[in-house]
């Protein structure tokens, strides 16, 4: 697999009807940060979720945490 890219889809998808994703889709995003994914797409969480704009704030915060602690633990 070495040199394909990784782009993963529907990470958040709890976020279509609720404010905040679960444990274990944040997990799944951090996770995807950590392992170096090419690109993590939002999709039916933003195009017709009840919170559209809360879901790519929760998902920038996972992402920009995720990336400060681990430049920070280096």
């Amino acid at each position: 697999m070495a040199g394909k890219p990784v782009v993963l889809t529907r990470v958040v998808d709890s976020m279509t009807d609720n404010l905040r994703p679960t444990r274990a889709e944040a997990t799944d995003v951090a996770n995807a940060v950590l392992d170096g994914s090419d690109a993590i797409l939002l999709g039916v969480e933003t195009l017709r979720g009840l919170y559209p704009i809360e879901t790519i704030s929760t998902f920038g915060r996972i992402c920009s945490e995720v990336i400060s602690f681990h430049i920070s633990v280096e």
